[in-house]
């Protein structure tokens, strides 16, 4: 019955789009990402990548994202480490150009994208980048030369990037050639080429952020239930009408790849930041798992983004390129349909083409699992000679003559293998891996709310700490 509904709301949106045949048609997807504690509270340091993208595309403060590789920063100088005021991951917005039927010319576009509280950092074609704090020397052409790693987000920080007379539905230019299953899946989409005035080609406008902002939901734990409680959070935003959720996913993936997840119902947010608009079990029934439920939770995803305005293709584009992060990556997460409004005032889109504008961004809220916490008390409770010995036999596995080649550590540095395909993990730094995706933000938050000798000591011995130093980089822009 589910899928006949979706094939339903298809079905009535080709028939609107048939209808505006003498209008462009832009559409967009992305997804922002954040971490929140049992009590609701965001936590940063969350500036880490899933799906890293390909080198040809352009990028500003390479310090300032980080691919989520299991190597230790005590072995790898180039380990970037995690920022303290970064809250949110934008994440792969994608933006498609739909001409009508009567376009038998390529179109002049010029595109703004701002973010409130945040800086876009990667993003192709290439665009001129404004970065207040973050930029500080650009060559003749523009292009990014040096940036200021010290540099700091907050509320009033605004970034933005700028397309100018990018040619729509011409000729493709020179489109890169790369194999990344996250930059081929948004091409399997039927769309209108842009060629940005330097040559460069694609079939969309690609861009990514890091911001210091809040979810737009709250998700805490009742401490007399366990339940999930859902509130609003919508902070700056000036809205004076209430924001409706339609779609709401509670997901918990196992290691083994068994999922589990139910439907939310929908919820509207307002500035009552206190009214529990809904409220669930985090836990799932043994009987709930299982790898089957993999299609039916993509079947319901992608029915819920047509039914936004995403095109079918769109639609499953965005979740091919999410298939590792959002189906695969073991945790607790809840997914849900971003309201326009709240993407707009953060978010700020602005094209010279005369066009329906649809955006469709999905909320991503990873929650701390008690496999975390327990994670988390192991570690506090290590003893500093067995956190430094471990520490010293990993180096010296690294260093002897029997240890991992160069070409053995290129794919766990690039974070596509685990460290144990090339050395022996001890079961101290394994239990940190154990805490995922978000492993450094969860034990200095720890850390933070909880010091203990254990948990100070690994971190100062395989050097966790955040590290915010006032220097410049020479970069190039891509």
């Amino acid at each position: 019955m589910k899928a006949f509904r979706c094939l339903g709301v298809v079905a009535t949106l080709l028939t609107l789009s048939a209808v505006a045949q003498d209008r462009w048609t832009i559409h967009e997807w992305g997804t922002f990402t954040s971490l929140q504690n049992e009590s609701g509270d965001t936590l940063s340091g969350v500036n880490t990548d899933d799906e890293p993208v390909p080198d040809f595309v352009h990028r500003i403060g390479y310090d300032f994202v980080q691919r989520t590789s299991q190597m230790p920063s005590i072995l790898s100088k180039g380990v970037i480490r995690c920022h303290p005021d970064v809250t949110m991951r934008l994440e792969t917005p994608v933006i498609y150009f739909h001409p009508p039927k009567s376009q038998t010319k390529p179109e002049a576009v010029n595109v703004t994208v701002k973010f409130r509280g945040g800086w876009l950092t990667e993003f192709f074609p290439d665009a001129d980048p404004v970065a207040p704090g973050l930029i500080v020397s650009r060559d003749p052409t523009n292009h990014l030369i040096s940036y200021n790693a010290s540099a700091t987000l907050g509320p009033n920080t605004e970034s933005k990037l700028e397309w100018d007379n990018l040619e729509i539905g011409g000729a493709p230019g020179t489109v890169p050639d790369t194999s990344s299953h996250v930059w081929i899946s948004p091409r399997a989409v039927q769309t209108a080429s842009v060629r940005a005035s330097n040559g460069e080609g694609e079939k969309f406008i690609f861009y990514r952020g890091i911001a210091r902002i809040d979810a737009p939901l709250k998700v805490s734990h009742d401490p007399n239930t366990g339940d999930l409680l859902f509130r609003s959070h919508l902070g700056e935003l000036p809205e004076d009408k209430p924001l409706a959720v339609r779609s709401m996913w509670l997901v918990d993936i196992r290691k083994d790849g068994k999922i589990a997840f139910r439907t939310l119902p929908s919820v509207t947010l307002d500035h009552n930041s206190k009214k529990i608009l809904a409220h669930t079990s985090p836990g799932f029934a043994e009987s709930d798992f299982s790898t089957a439920n993999l299609p039916k939770l993509k079947d319901s995803l992608q029915c819920a983004l047509v039914a936004d305005g995403l095109f079918t293709d769109e639609a499953q584009a965005m979740l091919n390129t999410w298939e590792f992060s959002y189906f695969k990556s073991p945790g607790l997460r809840v997914f849900f349909l971003v309201p326009r409004a709240w993407t707009d005032f953060y978010l700020p889109l602005q094209t010279s083409l005369a066009a329906d504008i649809n955006r469709v961004m999905v909320g991503r809220i990873e929650l701390i699992t008690p496999g975390q916490r327990k994670a988390l008390t192991r570690i506090s409770q290590f003893s500093k000679i067995r956190i430094q010995l471990d520490a010293f036999l990993m180096r010296l596995d690294f260093a002897a003559p029997w240890g991992p080649s160069s070409k053995d550590l290129r794919p766990v540095y690039s974070g596509e293998k685990a460290l144990s395909s090339a050395v022996s993990v001890p079961s101290t730094y394994q239990a940190y891996l154990d805490l995922g995706r978000f492993r450094q933000a969860l034990i200095l938050d720890e850390a933070k709310h909880h010091p203990t000798v254990g948990l100070t000591n690994f971190i100062a011995t395989y050097r966790l700490q955040p590290v915010k130093g006032a220097r410049e980089v020479a970069t190039s822009s891509n």
